[in-house]
């Protein structure tokens, strides 16, 4: 599913030299088609013009144009290069914008601290604003609408000492107001180009202690920058839009998450490198192998550990809706969060695959919990060590796995969370197109269900209902839906996410400090669906499944389903009251059900040995069987057949094994699907 087109803005100036007869010639003029070694050629006066960052030139308007990353790139003119006006002046440019800035950034920047100098830029709220200094005020005029992204656009300002300031926007004038004071130009000023002269925190922080001060950058592209040396009319400003054949496509490419080949596909664990789009992905110092995307053979969804995502695993559903149940967070020796989601390089979030086969897949991920200012929570003075944490995720082929969770902490038992309903979108996603209204539906083990709707108003923050739910399903707008099930004996608990809402914006929380994003914060309102965003629902709590002196682990059964919420009831059961396995005969002796990874777990007594395995399932509706698993130690070398109830199941999509060698020997594991509330006989035989 492509994300829906939203506004983008551009700027035009090049047209303006084409149209001669109306207009004088610009003062300065970059067309961004010629540059050499990291310089901008200026084409009235061939000032050489110092380029930084990442930029790259394609086809623009006329000519080239400049893509500017959003990151890094930004340009130059020293001071001693530049041309002086007084008086009345005018910028004008295409642009078409990728996203918008965090704050305010600059098409021109020329002001200073002391109320001298003008700016020209794109505000926080995607809406063109120019700025001009009287040395007593600063004066500030702002569109009243945002510019749609990914669209080229002309925008022109205009400042008239006896008229005032003026906005243009593809010939059309859209605000205007009185200056009052004289202009006082700035001196002894770089001219920049794409970057704010000075760092600003982000605009909407949740927490402003937490959220650092950065360098806000122009996304998208930008062509035929002009300044004049006077007040151009409204005339000629319609007259260069109006003469401009302005391309049908902007060279922008698409901005989709990154999850792999969509559809089915082989199942199993894959390393892989995700890419986003060029301009993100290129200050990335990673190798060809970064990420690990899980497949499904039997449904087209995905399960992502992506460095975008600081390897924050999420279920993907078909039409590319993203979905976690977050990670241990905690707040002590810290500035706001310790999290993982804070980690925006990964230099301490990593993952690896443990296992991978047609039977099931195993993977590790590990992370520190640490601020956005790379603080970590709860450092021990004896030791040195903070609170880390490690997740081990065992994935079966009919879309669940279970997530086991450690917590490795001189205090485990002080505030940590450990779950928390995210949906996570792409650009162009918002939680409108992405979640429904009905938010979420919860089940208890008696069957009772509850569906809470953040529509007409927030659910409360308790709203008791169901008392212990231990199945939940995130109502997204896909045919896949995300759910979470814990155990009935470890006394779960739900609370709704109801605070840092901004209804005017959208009915749910919304932010988009996380993912994908650089700069340090762990909290920022979204304010547009122009960035990745993520929005929460509910948190879940429980009791730990084992923990020691300092450490604590807990454990959860998460995937997707197509099916009604209260069809999960049977795999709930199966997994936290297990169906017991009676063995028949000595060659194996049965090591209990691991609900860590939802498995029987057996040994052969010799290694040697080649005598079948055979037991029997005691299932029922208290104990059902949902598409078993089984860990079967000192296996062996050789393949294996099984028999369900006297009939053989071939190998394939309902049987599946795989070997795991270890040191101690080599295991099979085996997954077979089906389910049962009546007993069942097994036979696993060498082959």
């Amino acid at each position: 599913m492509k994300p829906p087109q939203i506004p983008v803005l551009a700027l035009t100036i090049s047209a303006l030299l084409q149209t001669q007869p109306l207009l004088s010639q610009p003062v300065v003029h970059w067309n961004f088609d010629q540059n050499d070694s990291g310089q901008l050629i200026e084409t009235i006066g061939s000032r050489r013009t110092e380029l930084k960052g990442n930029a790259s030139f394609v086809e623009g308007v006329q000519g080239k144009c400049l893509i500017l990353d959003g990151l890094t790139t930004f340009a130059v003119l020293e001071a001693t290069n530049q041309p002086k006006f007084n008086g009345g002046f005018t910028v004008e440019a295409w642009i078409a914008l990728g996203a918008y800035p965090l704050a305010k950034a600059p098409i021109v920047d020329l002001h200073n601290t002391n109320n001298s100098g003008f700016f020209l830029g794109i505000n926080a709220h995607g809406r063109p604003e120019l700025g001009v200094g009287t040395g007593s005020r600063w004066q500030a005029l702002a569109a009243p609408e945002r510019v749609p992204l990914r669209q080229w656009h002309h925008l022109a300002a205009v400042f008239e000492p006896t008229v005032g300031m003026s906005l243009y926007l593809d010939g059309k004038q859209v605000a205007n107001q009185e200056v009052e004071g004289t202009y006082i130009p700035a001196e002894g000023l770089d001219l920049l180009v794409g970057r704010h002269r000075f760092k600003q925190k982000p605009e909407g922080p949740v927490r402003r202690d937490s959220t650092g001060v950065v360098y806000d950058y122009l996304d998208g592209t930008l062509d035929e920058l002009n300044i004049h040396s006077r007040a151009l009319s409204a005339e000629d400003i319609s007259q260069v839009f109006q003469t401009t054949k302005v391309p049908a496509e902007v060279p922008l490419p698409p901005r989709v998450l990154p999850s792999g080949p969509s559809g089915p596909g082989p199942f199993g664990a894959f390393y892989t490198h995700l890419q986003f789009y060029p301009q993100w992905d290129q200050p990335w110092r990673v190798s060809d192998y970064p990420d690990v995307v899980v497949r499904f053979d039997q449904a087209p969804i995905r399960f992502v550990f992506w460095r975008g995502t600081s390897y924050i695993p999420n279920w993907v559903t078909e039409n590319g809706i993203w979905y976690n149940n977050e990670f241990n967070e905690t707040w002590t020796g810290v500035q706001g969060c310790g999290e993982p989601m804070s980690d925006k390089q990964c230099r301490f979030s990593n993952v690896r695959v443990i296992e991978s086969s047609e039977a099931r897949a195993v993977v590790h991920w590990r992370y520190a919990l640490v601020d956005v200012f790379y603080t970590h929570a709860r450092v021990d003075p004896l030791t040195g060590w903070g609170d880390w944490s490690d997740e081990v995720y065992t994935i079966y082929p009919h879309g669940t796995s279970v997530r086991e969770i450690t917590l490795h902490s001189t205090n485990p038992e002080q505030p940590h969370e450990w779950q928390e309903s995210i949906v996570v979108m792409g650009p162009g996603f918002s939680p409108e197109n992405s979640i429904d209204p009905a938010g979420v539906t919860l089940v208890d083990a008696t069957g009772e269900t509850v569906t809470y709707s953040w529509k007409d108003s927030t659910p409360p923050a308790k709203p008791g209902k169901p008392a212990h739910p231990c199945i939940q399903v995130i109502n997204t707008k896909s045919r896949f839906k995300p759910f979470a099930i814990l155990r009935p004996q470890d006394n779960p608990d739900f609370d709704v996410y109801a605070g840092e809402i901004r209804r005017d914006v959208t009915i749910y929380p919304w932010w988009n400090h996380w993912p994908a994003a650089t700069y340090p914060s762990d909290g920022r309102y979204a304010l547009a669906a122009d960035r990745t965003s993520h929005s929460s629902l509910t948190h879940l709590f429980w009791d730990p499944y084992q923990q020691g002196h300092h450490w604590m682990r807990k454990i959860m059964l998460a995937g997707m389903t197509d099916q009604p919420a209260s069809s999960l009831l049977s795999l709930m059961r199966s997994w936290s009251k297990p169906a017991e396995l009676k063995l028949v005969g000595d060659a194996f002796q049965s090591e209990s059900y691991d609900q860590a990874q939802k498995a029987y777990v057996l040994k052969r007594k010799q290694a040697t040995a080649s005598t079948p395995l055979k037991f029997e399932l005691a299932a029922s509706p208290e104990s059902p069987i949902v598409n078993p698993a089984f860990v079967i130690k000192n296996w062996g070398e050789a393949g294996a057949e099984l028999t369900l109830n006297g009939k053989k199941v071939p190998r394939g999509s309902r049987f599946r094994f795989g070997q795991r060698a270890s040191l101690e020997g080599t295991d099979l594991v085996a997954w077979l699907k089906t389910e049962s509330n009546s007993p069942l006989r097994i036979t696993i035989q060498p082959k």
